[in-house]
């Protein structure tokens, strides 16, 4: 089998970040600043590594970031929250911690993101199906 250059398959890659980041330009407005993309970013990984059945991010592990401001987060999650996306939850036990619970605008709006960067991966790789 063989294989190409890693430089052609780098500028591939880079291809599919670009032509991503140009989609996420046209359709996810909360991610066109450095802090909404790092939050969005942030609730996704939390999200894919919560359980499916309760999905939910922790609002604690939102502020650990070195290049953003605390008030520049605590902004950009109140926008996330007023254009519904995500809503609060405070933990049983102790009310001072919260979680952030995903909408379902919010879960959507990952579906679509997440199939639109499958669809544009596979115009420059053959994507095979995890087993």
């Amino acid at each position: 089998m063989k294989t190409e250059p890693d430089h052609q398959l780098n500028a591939k890659l880079l291809q599919v970040i670009c032509q991503l980041h140009d989609w996420e330009n046209q359709h996810l407005h909360l991610v066109q600043s450095q802090a909404g993309r790092y939050l969005y970013l942030s609730l996704v990984k939390q999200l894919i590594e919560a359980r499916r059945d309760q999905p939910s991010a922790l609002l604690k592990g939102i502020y650990h970031n070195q290049d953003l401001s605390e008030r520049a987060l605590r902004y950009k999650i109140r926008e996330f929250e007023e254009e519904g996306l995500i809503k609060f939850e405070c933990n049983q036990l102790d009310k001072r911690s919260k979680k952030i619970v995903p909408t379902n605008d919010l879960m959507q709006t990952l579906d679509t993101h997440s199939q639109e960067f499958g669809r544009i991966l596979a115009t420059k790789f053959v994507v095979l199906p995890k087993k």
